[in-house]
């Protein structure tokens, strides 16, 4: 990535530079505003999560941006809330910037981890203000490989852009911004502008651009809603605007009765006349809340769907959204359309052998789908760190781009989630699996799968926090995780969920009988799936199934014999998950020991994806007393 000029780091004290308040105005390094915001932009994207979510249809309609961005910064503000407190403001942006990156959510997440890692290089290089915001727009944009206009890019653009115009002799935002008017400080270029002046402006170009999304792409004026990302980078940046302003002892004063601190792109933030806060509202130094329903103008987002007028055609703005029309096939150029996500942490050498990991993985990565960004790079301690994400239906292929990439390093944090069936359930499921070609068979079910091995790379042993993650990413208040006992003990204490229920699944079939027995290998959508159930219910069914389970571990040579002694007539589901180096022949061998011994009896044969010549056999028995659900041999 290219670097962003830092630009001059100290302001001329010769007059009309306000030397007198060069102390007085923190910069975005400073370590107590790094803080504030962090904290400020985490609490509002949490409370508008749900609105956000419900304006998302870009690139897919899956109802998760507002909660995969509150998740993604949620992350880095606990590590900035936990560094000791003499660390400085680079440094806590550096921890900010990687927290967000490990613990990035989604597509909007990732991008919003880059555009924060931006920040923290720049700040890390001695920038000034606009340099910081530069460089985290520059970032963001080239971490996506096929970037759409009328986004969160689009928006991180414009901020930057007018935060270079700000930090421009003549440019910039005015507004009532009340004893902090062209104050400086250690960190703003020669013009003596103040960062709240800059941040202000980028503020206000972010919520113009984020206005003017719908009519630059064509999915969101189909819809009849603004671009989602944008809306959330446009919270995030009017929190800094209150973190700056706080930080600076400033009071954003209305102006003609509306909102305050005008800028050059035309957009507002503060309080409306009638003393109800908009985007930001700052009233002597004190935090309101920064919300959504007076951000926009009337209309542009919605609380809830409402009723519309008689002649307002459905998702029009008129007074009010009255709803979000679902995107139909085909999406628009550069739009996802892979069925699965697949998400991973990539580990490896840093220093200049890190450089061209990105790009590469990048362009590897939109060969076998869409929606591709690689965020992170060089740590600077002999490592380097990589996210990456990707919409695909060929999810062999992205596995075996990881693992390629992960050779001389190691993955983590893999993720994979059908599109369509996430985030459509009052609760879900995490299903753990060291075999990558199961993976995708389960996400169809509606769970989000941990993929613990089974690749041409090695896997780093799964964190406390790797199954709250997880959790969290089906989208549900209550999750039934499915796991061998590392992976059910592997519970953040942090978790985002009212409820965990830790089911033990020892093998991969534990996890295929558990998912059939809930339905969920139906078609996703239907009536009697996954999402209908109760949680208790559903812990119960899936105790039941798993007591009348019986699994063997054996070779493809045995596999037949082991068959033989396993099954009789009581037999009701012989499940055999076959890895690799398995002869072609072995799933009929099984299927003519099965008609002999339990004629009446289902085969179910799945590939695993591993290598070796390994056959697990799952016997399901009428006779749940003949069962062993705790036998792995």
């Amino acid at each position: 990535m290219t670097d962003v000029d830092s630009g001059s780091r100290t302001a001329d004290s010769g007059p009309g530079q306000y030397p007198e308040q060069h102390q007085a105005v923190a910069g975005l390094d400073d370590p107590g505003l790094v803080r504030a915001w962090t904290h400020g932009a985490t609490a509002a994207l949490r409370r508008e999560r749900d609105a956000i979510d419900r304006v998302n249809v870009f690139p897919v309609a899956d109802a998760d941006t507002g909660t995969n961005l509150y998740l993604t910064l949620r992350e880095g503000d606990r590590a900035v809330a936990a560094a000791p407190a003499d660390t400085t403001g680079a440094r806590l942006l550096a921890a900010l910037a990687r927290a967000a990156l490990l613990g990035a959510r989604g597509n909007s997440g990732v991008i919003l981890s880059e555009w924060l890692r931006g920040l923290a290089v720049a700040a890390r290089r001695g920038g000034t203000t606009a340099d910081l915001l530069t460089r985290a727009a520059a970032s963001a944009r080239s971490a996506v490989a096929v970037p759409a206009e009328g986004t969160i890019l689009t928006a991180a653009d414009a901020a930057g852009a007018a935060a270079r115009a700000a930090e421009t002799p003549g440019g910039g935002a005015g507004g009532g911004v009340a004893g902090a008017a062209g104050a400086v400080d250690g960190g703003v270029p020669a013009t003596g502008v103040g960062p709240l002046h800059v941040v202000t402006a980028a503020a206000a170009a972010a919520r113009a651009s984020a206005r003017a999304s719908r009519d630059e792409l064509d999915v969101l004026r189909t819809a009849g809603v603004l671009d989602a990302g944008a809306l959330g980078l446009v919270l995030v940046l009017d929190a800094l605007v209150v973190a700056a302003a706080q930080a600076a002892g400033a009071v954003l004063e209305p102006e003609d009765g509306g909102s305050v601190a005008h800028g050059a792109a035309g957009g507002a933030t503060g309080v409306r006349a009638d003393g109800t806060a908009g985007g930001v509202s700052v009233v002597r130094g004190s935090m309101d809340a920064v919300t959504l329903d007076q951000l926009l103008d009337a209309g542009a987002l919605p609380s809830a769907p409402a009723a519309a007028d008689p002649g307002t055609p459905a998702g029009a703005v008129g007074s009010s959204v009255t709803e979000v029309v679902p995107v139909s096939e085909p999406r628009p150029d550069g739009a996802g359309s892979g069925a699965l996500e697949l998400m991973f942490v990539l580990t490896g050498p840093g220093g200049e052998a890190a450089d061209t990991v990105a790009a590469g993985l990048r362009g590897a990565l939109a060969e076998v789908g869409d929606s591709v960004v690689v965020v992170g790079g060089d740590s600077g301690a002999g490592t380097a760190v990589w996210q990456a994400h990707v919409h695909t239906d060929h999810l062999d292929q992205a596995l075996a781009i990881a693992a390629g990439a992960a050779r001389a390093g190691s993955l983590s944090q893999v993720h994979v989630r059908h599109l369509e069936a996430a985030g459509q359930h009052d609760w879900g499921v995490v299903a753990a699996t060291s075999a990558p070609a199961l993976a995708g068979e389960l996400a169809h079910t509606g769970a989000v799968v941990l993929l613990t091995g089974g690749v041409d790379a090695a896997v780093a042993a799964l964190t406390p926090d790797d199954a709250g993650r997880a959790a969290a990413s089906t989208g549900a208040r209550r999750v039934l995780l499915l796991g061998t006992p590392d992976v059910t003990a592997a519970t953040d204490g942090h978790l985002d969920v009212d409820e965990l229920i830790t089911v033990p699944a020892p093998t991969d079939v534990h996890a295929v009988v558990a998912l059939a027995a809930l339905g969920t290998l139906l078609p996703v959508g239907l009536p009697d799936a996954v999402g209908a159930l109760d949680p208790v219910d559903a812990h119960a069914i899936v105790t039941e199934a798993l007591a009348a389970l019986t699994v063997r571990g054996t070779t493809a040579a045995a596999a037949v014999d082991a068959l033989r002694q396993a099954a009789d007539p009581e037999t009701t589901v012989v499940t055999a998950l076959l890895d690799t180096g398995v002869p072609g022949d072995l799933a009929d061998s099984l299927a003519a020991v099965l008609a002999e011994r339990a004629p009446d009896a289902e085969l179910v044969v799945l590939p695993t994806g591993r290598p070796g010549d390994g056959v697990q056999l799952g016997t399901e028995s009428a006779d749940t007393e003949s069962a062993d659900p705790e036998a792995y041999a």
